[in-house]
């Protein structure tokens, strides 16, 4: 359905897999799993989402986009803007050089609230799951008043949190102890979609040294390749790690390759259509994202034989390199409140700064964020606590 300007309409909600449309869900309801991607999870997911309320948050975030399109729906001229698509704690991650959130998988243009009420959401079950619920209220502010500078100064970058010193400071693998530990995430695949992943190397090479000659012939020959079965909310799309020869043919500088299937966001009405769907990726890790990949592009489309659980299938992907210092934070990793407050401050300016060239935008956005914040403490407290009966009935309580 054509979708023009930056208006938006009310989301149809959550998918029903037999008849293939949408109906929100109403406030008060359990925001619940869609069935189809709990029949490709593993035990050891499911296992993860009975036991882990964070972990629950994480993998729902098509119903929780659903449910926070549907609660604004009714609020006028909500500025269009960059989104992350899933901004929550956990995308916070930290390189040898740099920090910020990451994993851009669901990055789209869309109203502001999506990002806001997404994040403000991890920060009370982060608060929660750590005892220090009575600072909740604190940390939203501090979250929105990064979010408000922003907006107000793009090209701000705050000080270095604590929390990321603490954890460079953890003892880094050597590169052959990463490039061991990365070949023991590729689960098998056969020769067919291995060919397949190798035809597709070729032609992404081809694609990416039009504006890298800088990369040696040979950069992207394959040396292994595997099915990757790693993260949570991505867990039912396809992933394949590709381990090419890198900047010389020494295998102790190999580099590893992460494609990843595009996901479909066109049953959320309130997203702007994106011109291409592998794109609207990478247009979000550049705008937004902080952390630099040595390589970050569309991938070919592939035909990939027995993919998941389809028969055959063609996969549109995207691919980025992987960076051997790069470490994502996890709730546990937080040593006191402050570190949260932190990584709140320093992701609201990260988020806030996603138009920095939009004068009128970002003007707009700050008048939004100032007048919805008792509406985003409301709407957020509320969607919570709806998540939280969703997770419970689906432990069985």
């Amino acid at each position: 359905m054509h979708r023009t300007g930056r208006r938006y309409r009310l989301p149809l909600g959550l998918i029903l897999g037999a008849l293939g449309i949408l109906v929100a869900p109403p406030a008060g309801a359990q925001l619940r799993p869609h069935p189809a991607a709990l029949a490709d999870a593993p035990d050891a997911l499911i296992e993860r989402l009975r036991a882990d309320p964070f972990t629950y948050f994480r993998f729902i975030n098509r119903a929780w986009i659903s449910r926070v399109c549907a609660a604004f729906a009714t609020v006028p001229r909500v500025p269009i803007v960059r989104l992350h698509g899933d901004a929550h704690v956990e995308q916070f991650a930290v390189t040898e050089d740099a920090w910020g959130l990451d994993d851009f998988d669901d990055s789209a243009r869309g109203p502001l609230f999506i990002d806001v009420i997404r994040f403000m959401g991890s920060i009370e079950l982060a608060a929660r799951e750590r005892g220090w619920t009575r600072n909740r209220d604190a940390l939203w502010t501090r979250f929105l008043e990064g979010y408000r500078r922003g907006l107000l100064t793009p090209g701000y970058r705050p000080p270095e949190p604590a929390i990321v010193r603490h954890i460079r400071q953890q003892s880094p693998a050597t590169h052959a102890e990463f490039l061991a530990w990365g070949e023991r995430q590729m689960q098998p695949m056969d020769e067919a979609t291995k060919k397949s992943v190798i035809t597709g190397m070729e032609t992404f090479e081809r694609f990416v040294r039009r504006e890298r000659p800088d990369l040696r012939p040979g950069f992207f020959a394959v040396v292994s390749a595997g099915w990757l079965r790693m993260g949570v909310g991505s867990m039912g799309i396809n992933k394949v790690l590709v381990r090419v020869q890198g900047p010389t043919d020494d295998p102790k500088d190999d580099v590893f390759l992460e494609g990843k299937e595009v996901t479909n966001l066109d049953d959320f009405e309130c997203l702007e259509a994106p011109t291409s769907t592998a794109v609207r990726i990478i247009d979000g890790t550049r705008q937004l994202g902080r952390l630099k990949h040595n390589i970050l592009a569309v991938g070919p489309t592939l035909l990939i034989p027995g993919a998941a659980t389809r028969a055959e299938h063609w996969l549109e992907w995207w691919v980025a390199s992987w960076e051997p210092s790069y470490r994502e934070v996890h709730i546990s990793d937080l040593r006191t409140v402050q570190d949260l407050s932190d990584i709140a401050y320093d992701s609201g300016v990260q988020l806030g700064a996603g138009e920095p060239q939009d004068l009128l935008v970002r003007k707009q956005a700050l008048s939004a964020v100032e007048s919805l914040d008792a509406r985003f403490r409301k709407e957020t407290s509320i969607i919570v606590n709806d998540l939280l009966a969703g997770w419970k009935e689906f432990r069985g309580e």
